[in-house]
């Protein structure tokens, strides 16, 4: 069976700050890294800040170029041509840490959750209408959010309109970045809650690009442990988390799972 997605050996680098006239020193963050996630699968990607795990994400999405290495989906290049096409991006979809920065603050829910549905769908304003309100009490919400305003509603119900937008055109893929992580506890408890729920109904395929093992433990099939740009463990199926081997997967589980 053909992966949805396949990541090919990818690099990414950036030129290091603060260099003298025409330095060209470089800073390695991701090293050939290759990996495939198939329909219906969900993956975890661990890692502490500064690992290159958000910046795999961005390649992922297409926000940033590999310096080689190809980032496969439906077994299209997506930094090519062909893999800007609106047929292939209506399919990719994603949440991010920060909610906020994530909406037009002079955007209604309404507006927010109608922006992909705007690009990738043509719909009358009724059925256009039906669709949010069938996307709001998906991810827990009600009417009364319709014309609210993200600084009326909390950070929560905020992320939950975040999660209404990655769903609204019914995507193959959504990447999760940090998605939780800001969070109070017992509002991640929820989300993470409506995320189980989502992925059994709709059978997403994902990503979750966490620090938080706690995250990947409730929700993904399988982990891999990224350190310095590389993956240096792949743990499959997830209920083998307990037997991870590198040094460093250890100090993770450890320090927060108590193994």
């Amino acid at each position: 069976m053909r992966p949805l997605l396949h990541v090919d050996q990818v690099k990414k680098s950036f030129l290091q700050p603060n260099q003298k006239l025409f330095g060209r020193k470089q800073n390695h963050i991701i090293r050939d890294v290759s990996f495939s996630l198939y329909q219906g699968e969900c993956l975890g990607i661990v890692g502490e800040s500064g690992s290159g795990k958000s910046t795999l994400g961005k390649l992922i999405l297409g926000l940033e170029k590999p310096d080689s290495g190809k980032v496969l989906f439906d077994n299209i290049d997506i930094h090519q041509r062909q893999g800007r096409h609106l047929t292939v991006r209506k399919n990719i979809s994603a949440v991010f840490q920060d909610y906020h920065a994530s909406v037009n603050p002079y955007f209604t829910v309404e507006q927010i959750i109608a922006e992909p549905i705007d690009i990738y769908e043509k719909l009358s304003s009724a059925m256009k209408k039906e669709r949010i309100h069938q996307l709001l009490e998906q991810v827990g919400l009600n009417s009364s959010f319709y014309h609210r305003y993200p600084h009326k509603i909390s950070g929560g119900q905020l992320q939950r309109v975040c999660i209404a937008r990655a769903i609204a055109c019914a995507p193959k893929f959504i990447l999760f970045d940090e998605a939780v992580s800001s969070l109070d506890i017992s509002v991640q408890a929820q989300i993470l809650s409506l995320l189980a729920q989502l992925q059994q109904q709709l059978n997403l395929t994902s990503i979750f690009i966490t620090h938080d093992l706690t995250t990947v433990t409730y929700l993904c099939d399988r982990v891999m442990f990224f350190y310095q740009g590389r993956i240096i463990e792949h743990i499959n199926p997830i209920s083998n988390l307990s037997n991870v081997k590198h040094a460093y997967s250890k100090q993770l589980l450890q320090s927060v799972l108590g193994f």
